[in-house]
């Protein structure tokens, strides 16, 4: 994302990986989802490697939405023990 202000802003997400990265790889991960999704409409098995890449995306998926809970939570209880 940039600012109108300054073209040359570039907006990062955590541990510093530009947008476009974390576009590109919504935008791939929907695309194998929507694959995916067809293949189980259309009564087919699907093959070991599809059924691993599913699985370590669930997994990555999880950790990192607990590792962003428990930083959030982190934070905000060093937020209100300092204010004491």
């Amino acid at each position: 994302m940039t600012s109108p202000d300054n073209n040359d802003y570039e907006y990062k997400y955590h541990f510093g990986v530009p947008n476009e990265a974390i576009w590109s790889s919504h935008i791939l991960m929907g695309l194998f989802f929507i694959y995916v999704g067809y293949e189980l409409i259309m009564k087919r098995k699907l093959s070991i490697p599809v059924a691993l890449v599913l699985i370590v995306l669930g997994a990555m998926g999880a950790l990192y939405h607990i590792h962003l809970w428990y930083e959030g939570y982190r934070t905000t209880s060093i937020k209100k023990v300092s204010r004491d």
